[in-house]
């Protein structure tokens, strides 16, 4: 009896497939050939072919991985993530995208991380929801180019492939700009930087999703443009706040969103923020937005009917560009006479105010849903504003999917039953640095490490058949990515 004969198998990577069918026994490699007939796969096995080399896998012909796409018996209808594995003296991977097969070779290189083998059988695996996603608030706290090239193949290893990237806050404005240098923060990223991460980030099957929040948020971009702040009910300008009732204003918001719009070419979706512009529970007791909103929609319209047309000539403007929008939930689906543009997506990500409108009235609406669950997934640096640090344990207490979002101000929970509509599109960990100094940049890479992780196991598989010892054990087994080289264009 060989050695491997006596060790029972086990599947390590994250996330989980739904299916391992595992036989006994190891692929063990030691001269590689990656082959593909299909024009689509050949990037990725190109990609894979140099993974293991970098791991001291040189290529030959004595073992072969084959990237295929599915027959017609085996797809697995429109998801483009859906992969599966064969593994016996080789190892055939089948895939109908190059994103499929990103996937099923980060499962080979975990096992190779983790055990220097990969378990012999056969794998099959499809993300519960379309999106697993990562948000980094890098407005209040700049994190540098280099820093954020070497974070995206860590997403990108565990089935992370959206980053939104936060540019514009009240504390800073973190991206170069051609048409408005005088908003520019002193440390920022530059243009060329940032279309360096945009390739970089497209490479890695990572959609990149710009947030510039507007018409709140903006207090270091209005401190170069303080004519265009909206006056507060005692006459006195607000700080953050763009007067939304002047068409110049608007004009103004619309012409910095197209300033770092051309940075992004490949990006098909943008977060427009929507929240936190004033204080909602006291938005009537303005008379400006009161006084805009009546004249414009009648009597019976309010500050936030107002904020809703911001929102959809905004999301107009975007989808002009090929950008889909998507806001904060906050502040949406409160007015009473404009209703919210049915294109636009929620980013859920609260209802710790009784005003705020609960799930079910997206649902109704049909939106589509995004759950930034902040209790669960928000990693505030300083653990301001009453949060605590994310952990795996949590998110296995609370039995995390991704239709549970957070709940309502009574306890009320809000969840969305299995098997998920269209509408919920999936889930996003946010770093927001509140405190930008309570953490390095190095800190916050290892901090949210497993309960990033802990989020991207249970949204690839609705939940997982992991228990939280399970999960931690492999989490530590597999690692982390050694820094590698992107694919030549």
């Amino acid at each position: 009896m060989t050695a491997d004969a006596e060790i029972s198998p086990r599947w390590l990577a994250i996330p989980q497939p739904q299916l391992a069918a595992l036989t006994g026994g190891f692929w063990r490699p030691n001269a590689v050939r990656v082959v593909t007939d299909e024009p689509s796969l050949s990037a990725e096995a190109l990609r894979l072919e140099r993974e293991l080399a970098e791991r001291g896998i040189p290529g030959g012909d004595r073992q072969i991985v084959r990237l295929r796409r599915p027959a017609e018996t085996e797809a697995e209808g429109d998801v483009a993530e859906a992969f599966s594995i064969d593994v016996d003296d080789d190892i055939e991977v089948r895939a109908s995208t190059p994103e499929g097969a990103f996937r099923a070779t980060r499962q080979v290189l975990h096992n190779l991380r983790a055990q220097g083998a990969v378990p012999r059988g056969r794998v099959r695996s499809a993300p519960a929801v379309p999106e697993r996603g990562f948000h980094l608030d890098a407005a209040r706290k700049h994190f540098a180019a280099a820093w954020i090239l070497e974070l995206l193949p860590v997403l990108a290893d565990v089935g992370i492939n959206s980053f939104q990237w936060h540019l514009s806050e009240n504390e800073g404005f973190r991206i170069g700009s051609d048409s408005f240098a005088e908003v520019v923060s002193p440390l920022h990223v530059s243009r060329a930087e940032a279309r360096k991460i945009a390739d970089a980030a497209a490479d890695l099957h990572i959609d990149l999703v710009p947030s510039l929040d507007m018409p709140g948020h903006l207090g270091h971009v209005l401190a170069s443009r303080p004519e265009l702040r909206l006056a507060a009910s005692d006459g006195r300008p607000i700080d953050h706040a763009l007067d939304i009732t002047r068409d110049d204003a608007v004009a103004f918001a619309h012409m910095l969103i197209d300033d770092v719009a051309r940075l992004f070419p490949h990006s098909t979706r943008w977060n427009l923020g929507g929240d936190e512009f004033v204080d909602f529970a006291r938005i009537d007791d303005n008379p400006v937005l009161q006084q805009a909103a009546r004249e414009r929609f009648g009597e019976q319209a309010t500050g936030f009917d107002l904020l809703t047309d911001f929102v959809n000539r905004t999301a107009v403007h975007l989808r002009e560009r090929g950008l889909a929008a998507r806001v904060w939930n906050d502040g949406m689906l409160r007015g009473q006479v404009v209703a919210l543009d049915p294109q636009v997506a929620l980013a859920w990500w609260t209802n710790w105010h009784a005003g705020m409108s609960p799930l079910s009235a997206a649902l109704t609406a049909g939106h589509e849903l995004v759950n930034f669950h902040d209790t669960l997934f928000y990693y505030v640096l300083g653990e301001k504003a009453g949060y605590v640090y994310p952990t795996s344990a949590r998110i296995w207490e609370a039995d995390w999917h991704p239709g549970l979002f957070p709940a309502l101000t009574d306890g009320t929970r809000q969840e969305i039953a299995q098997p998920y509509p269209s509408s919920l599109r999936g889930s996003v960990f946010s770093v927001w640095s509140d405190d930008a100094d309570a953490q390095s940049a190095e800190q916050v890479l290892a901090g949210i490490r497993s309960p990033l992780r802990a989020m991207a196991e249970r949204a690839w598989n609705g939940g997982s058949q992991l228990a939280l010892a399970e999960f931690r054990e492999v989490d530590e087994r597999i690692g982390v990515p050694a820094p590698s080289t992107p694919l030549a264009p």
